[in-house]
């Protein structure tokens, strides 16, 4: 009975026992109770804080961070003889560790043995490492404020790879719709700033370390930022650290949202430049898409239109320009921000932080529909090269249908709008004006860039741009953001009235010279190598046509004929430099040029006075009015006056017996050296001015050639007169002529006032002096243009002369330049060999052509027979060297 008594007894303890455990395992705080019920194996790997993160996440819905060292930077510290169920404990070991307290002194933690239940009072090891503890709230993490909430849940492994300010510009944008700034120091500029003890979930705090860095605020104390970690929790108020390089705080609100639709695109679009946009393509997109206004393409462009607007006047979505290496635009946002391309793709940007785009700022636009053209001008040479805006460049055009080069641009507009014809070429141009400085500068003046040895001319439309000819066609320009042209600018001139009338040929129409008063009436007259006809001619034809028609003289069609003829004013060799020109010469005297084209007497012009003076060049393509420039200057050898000139030396044969005038009379006589009698004169003049074979005698000259009616004889046509025997003379025109007389030698007759000649005239004759061969040359060339031709250009022209005018040339170059007549290139004639060299300052011949007539040659290139043009293309103008007749 007594041993039945024990076990009742011992039976009634373990109960008591038992149920005692039970209530010990209970604690009534949910955070607590989840830890005890799983003391136990780690079967999920938990280290210490990670699993009083799970605790606190199940039994309370609180997030607290994931590692120790965060979870004590938040919540509010507990003293130990304080501390309640679910509080949290804090022990160092080698790293910082966390657990649950559980009441009496217990506490649950993660060991090597598992999850296990220690008692803090009685274990010297865990009491020797207590740290501190933590309460924490359910209302310590504000998960209603969007930003705070989406921040604590990104808690974790930086995946994204983001700097701190741009995991808050993630978080704004994901939880507020709010386009924040990408980097801190911008974010800091923007909001409104916010007291430290007046933080709210979601502002944004700010901290200087290297470089400004930013986070979101929770609660507490509490904000989350990035660091080395990751996306970490830390405290503001626990942590020495980020106390102290603690800067500010800013709040951003749905309010400051920008409402222009080209700021908000722009800011939409900021990452990666899909589209390889330069800056001001992204900014022309931008405004037709959300505008529908077509900007140009390039900054330097779209700087010309628009209204601008002072940095303090900015609004969201007017244009905002940088120089760099080149101009720059972009789109403003507001307070100093705006979006631009650069290397890292479309990112946003602020003024008013970087010191880079600062320095770089010039300007802004603001751009409507009313300012999307060009600001009115009052200038008529400005208004009428704006409307030649958009012609197209064309290298060798000088009006709107063909296009302009720079030179002719101007060129064009001043003669339209002035009456001046200026020069075509942009360093005439720049000779002949009045130099200004660049702030000096007034509209319709022209301004100057040279590339290389290249001249360009723009016209200056006020503050600081200029209309210019380029390769995209007329086009409005800046002479500092667009730095091709900045960079190559060289001077600008003005054209003052006074230099205006010089070149005006209205200013000569009542010239008391008639030869200048004749010259003006073929003012742009195309110019045509070797031309000899009103619609386009060369200099001498011009020279030659005017004296006639104007006075009455008649002159040499060659001009180093011309200079052999009539007064010399100014010998060759004059220093033009020395004199003025007006104190030694008139207007209407003939000024003569060497080594234009070729060695030698090679241009001719008519003087005007003051330095300028009318003539047929192929440099401008036309007769025209220019300046004395340096290079006419350079090229100057003489001046000559025709006033007293009467004999006619426009044919070939009048100016062959000018020549020989005076010369002896001397039976059986017929070169100058000897002296002629009279089938020797003509006979002569033939050989040297036709190369035609005349019999000796008059009346063997009869006998050949074709008889024609005194009254229908031309220049150079026989007269036959009755005497001892039939005696010949050459024809002058002006019923004059040249004949060889016993008594005064070679002399000239006129037949109008002469006794003796008329009453003794037997008849006239005429001869065909064609040279057959050399069009048959020229005819079998043109058959081959365009063909292939294996061989040289010296075989090809071998076989040319060989297969139509059966003469055989020398095959090498040097030693048929040693043959045939040298021809002056205004005596070329077609089936004429022309000597070209491919350098431009060598004398050695490279090759060789075929004149075709009319300027036009053909020759082998690339085993192809092409045609050229020379009449003003200083390409083969400079390559030209000589021209002979076989």
């Amino acid at each position: 009975m007594k041993e039945k008594c024990i076990y009742i007894t011992i039976f009634l303890m373990l109960v008591v026992f038992f149920s005692s455990s039970t209530l010990a395992q209970t604690t009534g705080e949910p955070a607590a109770d989840l830890a005890l019920e799983m003391v136990g194996p780690n079967n999920q790997g938990f280290i210490t804080s990670e699993f009083v993160q799970y605790i606190y996440a199940e039994a309370r819905g609180i997030d607290l961070p994931r590692l120790a060292r965060e979870q004590r930077q938040v919540g509010e510290e507990v003293a130990r003889e304080s501390l309640q169920a679910g509080d949290i404990l804090f022990f160092q070991g080698s790293s910082l560790m966390s657990g649950i307290y559980v009441g009496d002194g217990r506490f649950v933690v993660v060991t090597s043995g598992g999850i296990t239940e220690i008692n803090l009072d009685a274990s010297t090891y865990w009491s020797g490492i207590y740290v501190g503890a933590n309460r924490y709230f359910e209302d310590a993490v504000p998960v209603e404020e969007p930003a705070a909430s989406l921040a604590l849940e990104m808690i974790g492994p930086n995946e994204q790879g983001f700097l701190t300010s741009e995991f808050v510009q993630h978080v704004y944008a994901q939880s507020k719709g709010i386009d924040l700034p990408r980097l801190a120091r911008d974010q800091l500029l923007i909001g409104a700033e916010v007291e430290k003890d007046k933080l709210e979930a979601g502002d944004v705090v700010f901290f200087q370390g290297s470089s400004l860095m930013s986070g979101i605020y929770i609660q507490n104390g509490q904000f989350v930022i990035v660091t080395s970690s990751g996306i970490t929790q830390a405290n503001l108020y626990s942590s020495s650290y980020w106390s102290g390089i603690y800067v500010g705080a800013n709040r951003y609100t749905e309010g400051s949202s920008i409402e222009d639709f080209s700021a908000n695109l722009a800011l939409e679009m900021v990452g990666e430049n899909h589209q390889g946009f330069i800056t001001s393509e992204f900014v022309q997109y931008i405004y037709k898409e959300t505008k529908g206004l077509e900007l140009p393409r390039a900054a330097s462009d779209q700087w010309l239109l628009g209204e601008e607007v002072a940095l303090e006047d900015l609004l969201p979505g007017d244009v905002v320009f940088f120089q760099g290496a080149f101009l720059m635009s972009g789109i403003y946002i507001e307070n100093g921000r705006f979006v631009i391309i650069t290397s890292e793709g479309i990112t946003e940007r602020n003024m008013n932080t970087s010191e880079y785009w600062s320095n770089a700022f010039v300007g802004a636009k603001h751009y409507t529909d009313e300012n999307l053209t060009p600001p009115p001008t009052s200038n008529e040479i400005v208004e009428k090269a704006r409307s030649l805006i958009g012609t197209p460049y064309n290298r060798r055009g000088d009006n709107p249908v063909d296009g302009f080069n720079t030179g002719s641009f101007a060129y064009y507009v001043y003669r339209e709008v002035t009456g001046s014809w200026l020069s075509k070429l942009s360093y005439a141009q720049f000779e002949a004006g009045l130099e200004v400085e660049r702030d000096e500068l007034q509209e319709g003046d022209l301004v100057f860039f040279q590339n290389n040895d290249e001249w360009l001319t723009g016209i200056y439309s006020g503050d600081d741009r200029f209309i210019i000819a380029a390769s995209e066609g007329v086009q409005e320009r800046h002479l500092d953001f667009h730095t091709y042209y900045s960079d190559r600018y060289v001077g600008a001139v003005r054209y003052t009235d006074a230099i205006l009338n010089k070149s005006n040929p209205n200013t000569y129409l009542n010239h008391k010279n008639p030869v200048i008063q004749e010259a003006m009436k073929y003012m742009g007259t195309p110019y045509l190598m070797t031309g000899s006809t009103l619609e386009a001619f060369d200099c001498s034809f011009l020279i030659q046509t005017s004296f006639r028609e104007g006075k009455g003289i008649y002159l040499p069609r060659i001009s180093y004929r011309q200079w052999e003829v009539g007064e010399t004013i100014l010998p060759e060799g004059t220093n033009i430099e020395e004199i003025t020109l007006d104190d030694h010469i008139r207007p209407g005297d003939a000024l003569y040029f060497s080594g234009t084209w070729q060695e030698g007497i090679s241009h001719v012009a008519i003087y005007l006075g003051d330095n300028y003076m009318i003539h047929a060049t192929g440099e401008e393509g036309m007769t025209t009015i220019s300046y004395m420039n340096s290079y006419w200057r350079e090229h100057f050898t003489g001046v000559k006056r025709f006033d007293d000139l009467s004999v006619q030396l426009d044919h070939p044969a009048v100016y062959e017996a000018y020549q020989v005038l005076g010369s002896p009379y001397q039976l059986g006589g017929a070169d100058p050296e000897q002296g002629f009698d009279t089938g020797g004169l003509t006979q002569y003049i033939y050989k040297q001015a036709y190369q035609y074979d005349l019999p000796r005698y008059g009346s063997q000259q009869w006998q050949v050639g074709m008889e024609i009616h005194p009254d229908n004889a031309e220049p150079g046509d026989l007269l036959f007169f009755e005497g001892t025997t039939l005696i010949p003379a050459i024809y002058l025109g002006n019923n004059q002529m040249v004949v060889a007389t016993q008594a005064n030698g070679v002399m000239i007759v006129d037949l109008t006032v002469s006794s003796y000649w008329p009453p003794r005239l037997y008849g006239a004759r005429t001869y065909e002096i064609e040279d057959v061969t050399l069009e048959a040359v020229a005819v079998l060339t043109e058959n081959y243009v365009g063909e292939v031709f294996h061989g040289s250009s010296v075989e090809f022209v071998q076989n040319m002369y060989l297969e139509a005018a059966n003469k055989q040339l020398s095959g090498n170059i040097h030693t048929l330049r040693l043959g045939g007549d040298s021809i002056h290139i205004e005596e070329l004639e077609r089936g004429d060999v022309m000597f070209f060299s491919e350098e431009t300052e060598s004398n050695t011949p490279s090759f060789i052509g075929i004149y075709l007539g009319d300027g036009f040659f053909a020759t082998l290139r690339d085993q192809v027979v092409e045609k050229y043009e020379m009449n003003d293309d200083i390409y083969w103008i400079n390559r030209l060297l000589e021209a002979r007749r076989y």
